[in-house]
């Protein structure tokens, strides 16, 4: 599975930057207000959460504040992100478990029926094959289990390159937006409607799908068929 750094030719500690400064737009008072409405109900006492391609970590910490006896698992390919979760982050409570795993390559270490959540944050459309990876997520899924994914969703050239460059310095600007144009492909590669197809045939029932906070990424709550 190819990263994003990879892909945009920036260094592991560049893309933890820009993971933990555009966390509060990502996880911001709406989304946990849709999370509140759409997910917590489906959850059990305590519930085991999963956060596949954790990045850095806040993600956790920020369930962790919300769900106090929650069991946690991030999951990330790159050591980079892991090491900042596990020796950087301040968690109240217990610390969330972190492994590092391939997940295109890798079975999730979680024995069947046996997740409450697993949340998936733009990693899916970096796959090149997503249905042996959504498998795997059904797998492990309690019944009434909660899939959430959020991830990109296709969107105009100039559209996309002026909400990436935000507020970029001058200085910055001729290296951003080369990498913007190379991650181009990646973040545009589905449409809402592209989602909901390879989410129904990996088994899954969208429940509902909304873009919360940009005309580039959608959030899909979604359970299983089975």
């Amino acid at each position: 599975m190819a990263t994003h750094q990879e892909i945009a030719g920036v260094s592991d500690e560049d893309l933890v930057n820009r993971m933990i400064s555009s966390h509060t737009d990502r996880f911001d008072d709406v989304f946990w207000t849709f999370f509140q409405e759409q997910v917590e109900p489906n959850l059990t006492d305590p519930p085991i959460m999963v956060d596949l391609g954790c990045g850095p970590g806040l993600l956790l910490r920020d369930l962790r504040q919300r769900c106090a006896n929650a069991i946690l698992h991030g999951i990330d390919v790159t050591k980079a992100m892991i090491d900042y979760a596990n020796n950087k982050v301040e968690y109240q409570g217990e610390k969330p478990q972190y492994s590092i795993l391939d997940v295109a390559n890798d079975d999730l270490p979680f024995s069947a029926e046996s997740v409450d959540l697993v949340s998936m944050v733009a990693v899916m459309h970096v796959l090149s094959e997503p249905l042996p990876v959504l498998e795997k997520i059904q797998k492990v899924l309690k019944p009434g289990g909660v899939f959430l994914l959020q991830d990109w969703i296709r969107t105009s050239l100039p559209q996309y390159l002026e909400r990436m460059a935000g507020n970029v310095p001058p200085e910055q600007m001729e290296a951003t937006r080369s990498a913007m144009f190379k991650l181009f492909p990646s973040h545009n590669k589905y449409t809402t409607d592209d989602w909901l197809w390879v989410l129904e045939q990996g088994g899954f029932r969208v429940v509902e799908h909304k873009q919360l906070r940009s005309p580039h990424f959608c959030t899909f709550v979604c359970t299983s068929k089975g």
